[in-house]
């Protein structure tokens, strides 16, 4: 337990910060939201009976890392990745009955700004955020899967580019959260094939009980949610071939 949670060095930075300039009471209820978003995750990892190997805690929320793979059921990773958001409206009630009972009012309204913020900036299809991992299910979902991560790359990239446009303030936890994400989409982007082969692997690996049938002319051209047929050939022995010469 104790090896499962690693703080990133900046994340005590920016606590110390905090602390120093008397803010201390956005911190906590900050952290309570980032909280209870990544216990909607870890839940729902274990309802799913997939394993929790690491909770890397940064800034401005964490990413976990489990057992799941790219090949693992679109509704899966649709589920585990919408959890958060989920569990951030579910304290929209829940902090409105503590606000009648001890929360005052300072506390709350800061709890219902910074609370529609994140759900808002988590719903943003940027690379890693959890709005990059539900359009990716989506898009998974109707298009081949190589298009679907070349999309969602092109996709981050844009609004990175806008967010930076449009962002007013640039304080030091707005410069850290955009030099992250500019960071994770050009890593992805850089290592696409690398991602993309790692899926086809997986993919083999995983049993295949897909029903629905695609026909298609080349292995970029797979779908990860039907039985691909490549040029007449069955999908599992087109793998084997590749990956088990």
């Amino acid at each position: 337990m104790k090896n499962l949670f690693k703080i990133h060095p900046i994340t005590y930075f920016i606590l110390l910060s905090v602390l120093l300039t008397g803010y201390f009471n956005y911190f906590l209820i900050i952290s309570l939201i980032l909280i209870i978003h990544d216990l909607g995750h870890i839940i729902m990892f274990k309802m799913l009976n997939y394993k929790i190997k690491e909770i890397f805690i940064l800034p401005f929320g964490s990413i976990i890392k489990s057992n799941i793979n790219l090949a693992n059921k679109t509704l899966d990773i649709f589920l585990i990745s919408i959890a958060g958001i989920f569990f951030q409206i579910l304290l929209f009630p829940i902090m409105n009955i503590f606000n009648n009972l001890f929360v005052n009012d300072i506390s709350y309204n800061i709890f219902l700004n910074y609370n529609k913020i994140i759900i808002l900036f988590n719903l943003l299809p940027i690379i890693p955020l959890d709005g990059s991992k539900i359009m990716l299910c989506i898009l998974e979902s109707i298009i081949s899967y190589k298009t679907a991560l070349k999309m969602i790359n092109i996709i981050s990239a844009i609004l990175i580019i806008l967010l930076i446009i449009c962002t007013t303030y640039y304080g030091i936890n707005s410069i850290i959260i955009i030099t992250f994400l500019i960071y994770k989409t050009i890593n992805e982007i850089i290592n696409h094939k690398y991602i993309f082969n790692k899926f086809l692997l997986e993919r083999l690996l995983i049993k295949n009980n897909k029903k629905k049938i695609k026909y298609i002319k080349h292995l970029k051209n797979i779908f990860k949610n039907k039985y691909n047929f490549i040029n007449n050939q069955g999908e599992t022995k087109v793998l084997k071939s590749l990956f088990m010469p």
